[in-house]
């Protein structure tokens, strides 16, 4: 009884705190993401006052990573990453690579030692992907080109950061057993994970949308998200098990579904889940903020923090180079990686349980954290400044393409139509809009349809509209025209205001069952609001006046 409640007392006033501190980072104009880590910090047992239970909220927390690793898995596509060409995927591996370099060598410089110093590098190398998506739709930016690269870069960064998550804890066997031994368990946890993998996606990828698919005909919301749920922390347990990380088997169950049609409505289902708990997982960094720790050492805690912060935007920089972007785009991308990434959090705390951190210098790269995340919007809006005095550099212009589009490499979907409900209207509108050559993407909630739409030849995605995932994913943001066919006024109007929300300019009809309902359609964002039975009967009478030759 006294531990259940401990157990809510202390989940109460975490998520209390989160939420109250979030309010206030927003208000400042900060990142949410700061304001948890404040609450960590205010809860944690450095500061006076209630002191949560550390080890209750980091187990929670682990949650938090399981469901941040399987929604990456879901939202990962070798196929959209063979679309974003070989900017992404070697400008981030160039960047990682000379962040690990200049990590590890300045380290060296500090404190002579190598070993520790390569994982303050890696541990500094990738970037917070939630902080950048949150800031780039806040500036309605996500689907600009450098948002599109950044958030492509932060999907390869995430894929390494998990493999040094499996690969880092191991050599701090190499201070007792010698290289030979290191080098036979790194080369035995790479097979290991190579066959769990390979296993996995073969099994998987067969069994899981097979499974998912019979769930769905169930049609029950409740079952859904379950098997979603269970699928992630079961994958999670299974590596575990294996001796490999948790993060890889929840990346690997997501990956199994990426390629499925089921992917966007497990997304869409989890994001609630995976938010919370992320959440907590802020909130329980926050804790390990020693506030007495960063006054005591502020000097050098300021010092570290700008190399750091230095350090990844002259590292990306390098990285982005070498592929004639715009000066524009080049500068948001350096300065947009710098936030230090959530999965950064995971390898500190992986090489402080394991030895190979120091605890001042775990300290260090929370404290880094926390203020890249809270300088980024500030340094973002001085992006346009730099990348003009970029293209003025001697050394530099040269680099520039100043005609460089990364839109045809990362997006199919340009001034096109929506359509949402592919039902008998739907499919009609779909059709006449085709038939004009207009391109479109249908979303519907009913796999069948969703089916349907596949075999008539369109891009169709499967989830609720009103879901912020899935109408990234149809590019709203890029969107001429929605049309949504829904019968359900609640739902129409949830997903008006949704889209109005992420995109102020696109033109948005819709269909109201009731007269009645024309008017808060209207009020909620739509352009053109039609009533069936109206226009039916508006149609009759046109049409029986024309019959008799009579004027309309």
């Amino acid at each position: 009884m006294t531990e259940g409640f401990d157990l809510i007392v202390n989940i109460t006033i975490a998520l209390a705190m989160a939420g109250v501190c979030g309010l206030l980072a927003s208000r400042l104009r900060q990142p949410p993401v700061a304001g948890y880590l404040l609450a960590g910090v205010l809860i944690g047992p450095f500061t006076p006052g209630f002191q949560g239970n550390s080890e209750t909220i980091a187990a929670l927390a682990e949650v938090g990573v399981i469901f941040l690793m399987f929604a990456l898995g879901v939202s990962f596509s070798v196929k959209e990453l063979v679309r974003v060409g070989s900017v992404a995927v070697w400008a981030t591996v160039l960047q990682v690579v000379v962040t690990i370099i200049g990590g590890m060598l300045l380290f060296w410089c500090w404190q002579g030692q190598w070993l520790e110093g390569f994982f303050m590098g890696c541990a500094l190398a990738a970037s917070s992907s939630m902080v950048m998506l949150k800031i780039l739709l806040d500036r309605r930016e996500a689907g600009s080109a450098h948002g599109r690269l950044l958030l492509s870069m932060a999907i390869v960064q995430d894929l390494l950061i998990v493999l040094l998550i499996v690969l880092l804890p191991l050599l701090g066997e190499s201070g007792t057993a010698g290289w030979q031994p290191l080098a036979l368990s790194l080369l035995l946890v790479v097979l290991k994970a190579v066959a769990f993998v390979g296993v996995g996606l073969f099994i998987g990828a067969k069994l899981l949308p097979a499974v998912m698919g019979y769930i769905t005909r169930q049609r029950s919301a409740e079952l859904f998200i379950l098997t979603a749920a269970v699928i992630a922390m079961g994958a999670a347990a299974l590596s575990t098990s294996l001796g490999l990380s948790a993060a890889l088997g929840a990346f690997l169950a997501g990956l199994m579904l990426s390629e499925s049609e089921f992917d966007h409505r497990v997304l869409s289902e989890i994001i609630p889940l995976r938010d919370l708990f992320t959440t907590l997982f802020f909130v329980s960094v926050g804790m390990l903020i020693d506030m007495s720790f960063i006054a005591a050492h502020w000097q050098t805690v300021l010092a570290f923090s700008a190399i750091a912060i230095t350090l990844k935007v002259l590292a990306t920089l390098i990285g982005v180079l070498p592929f004639r972007l715009t000066p524009r785009t080049a500068a948001f991308t350096a300065l947009g990686m710098l936030p230090i990434g959530e999965l950064n959090f995971v390898l500190a705390q992986s090489g402080l349980a394991s030895g190979q951190l120091s605890s001042d210098s775990y300290k260090l790269i929370l404290a880094s954290a926390l203020l890249s995340i809270i300088t980024l919007p500030s340094v973002l809006r001085a992006a346009p400044w730099c990348g003009r005095r970029m293209a003025q550099l001697p050394l530099l212009w040269r680099c520039f393409e100043p005609n460089t589009q990364l839109a045809s490499h990362t997006s199919r979907l340009e001034a096109h139509a929506v359509v949402i409900g592919y039902g008998r209207v739907g499919n009609h509108l779909a059709s006449g809009l085709r038939d004009r050559g207009m391109s479109l993407v249908v979303i519907d909630a009913r796999l069948p349809r969703v089916r349907d739409a596949m075999s008539n030849g369109y891009e169709a995605i499967y989830g609720s509209a009103s879901a912020l995932h899935v109408l990234q994913a149809a590019a709203i943001d890029n969107a001429r025209l929605v049309l949504v066919a829904l019968t359900d006024q609640e739902a129409t109007l949830a997903v008006i205001r949704q889209i109005r929300s992420m995109n102020h300019q696109v033109s948005i009809t819709a269909r109201a069952e009731q007269a009645d309902g024309k008017d808060a359609l209207t009020q909620a964002g739509a352009s053109l609001v039609i009533v069936p039975e109206l226009a039916g009967a508006d149609a009759l009478l046109n049409d029986t006046l024309d019959l008799l030759g009579m004027p309309r």
